[in-house]
C-alpha cells in the first residue's frame, strides 16, 4: 500500500492540502494535549492506565467500547514498548486490535497518545484520503496497510518543507504538534472530501 499512497498522494498536493489547514472542531483540540500529558506522565504503563486510557480514547469514537480478549499482560508488554518507541509487528498489532474493541482505528489512537512522535493516528478520514476509496471494515482494520502508512508518514516528515508546514500548522491550532500528528491532521481535514471513484 505504500506505492499506493505515495502514487495518490502526489507530495505537492499534500503541502498544498496542508497550507489550507482550517480548524473545524476545537474540542478535539482542547482534550488532545490532556490525552497526551496522562501517558507521558506514566513511567510504566499499568492495567489500570490501559483500562482508562482506551476509554477516553473512546470519547474519540463514534462506538461505545468493548474488551473482546484477556491479552492484557501481552497488550501491556507491547504497549510499553511503544512508549519507549518500539513499533509493534503485525501480530502485536493483531493481538491489541482484538482487545481494544477489534478496532485498529482504536488501537492506533492509543498508541498515539502513548507516543505521538512515532504512532499517527489512522482512520477512516485519513484512508479516504489516502487510497480515495471508501473506508470498508476489512480495508481500515488492515494492520499491513497501517504500518504502510507509518512508513507513508515518515516519507513526508522527511520532506524539506515539513517543518514549515508544522510551524503553519501549529500557529493555526495554538501549541506544538509532533510531525506525525501534523502529517496526520492534514490527512484527516482533507478526507471527508474525497468522493468514491
Amino acid at each position: 500500500m505504500l506505492g499506493t499512497f505515495k502514487q495518490n498522494i502526489q507530495l505537492d498536493k499534500f503541502f498544498r492540502d496542508g497550507n489550507n489547514f482550517a480548524i473545524k472542531r476545537q474540542s478535539d483540540y482542547i482534550s488532545y494535549t490532556e490525552f497526551l500529558k496522562y501517558f507521558s506522565d506514566l513511567n510504566t504503563i499499568t492495567r489500570h492506565n490501559l483500562i482508562i486510557g482506551i476509554n477516553f480514547t473512546y470519547g474519540w469514537m463514534p462506538t461505545i467500547f468493548d474488551f473482546r480478549s484477556d491479552n492484557f499482560k501481552e497488550a501491556l508488554d507491547i504497549l510499553n514498548d511503544a512508549k519507549t518507541g518500539v513499533k509493534p509487528t503485525v501480530e502485536n498489532l493483531v493481538l491489541l486490535k482484538g482487545l481494544l474493541n477489534n478496532s485498529l482505528v482504536g488501537t492506533t489512537k492509543l498508541l498515539h497518545f502513548i507516543n505521538p512522535d512515532n504512532f499517527a493516528i489512522w482512520d477512516s478520514r485519513v484512508y479516504r484520503y489516502l487510497t480515495n476509496q471508501e473506508p470498508y471494515n476489512n480495508r481500515i482494520g488492515n494492520c499491513n496497510t497501517y504500518i504502510d502508512y507509518l512508513a507513508f508518514c515518515d516519507y513526508l516528515t522527511k520532506q524539506s518543507e515539513f517543518e514549515t508546514l508544522q510551524k503553519i500548522i501549529e500557529s493555526k491550532i495554538g501549541y506544538s504538534m509532533t510531525a506525525f500528528r501534523v502529517a496526520e491532521l492534514v490527512m484527516y481535514s482533507n478526507g471527508i472530501n474525497k468522493m468514491k471513484e
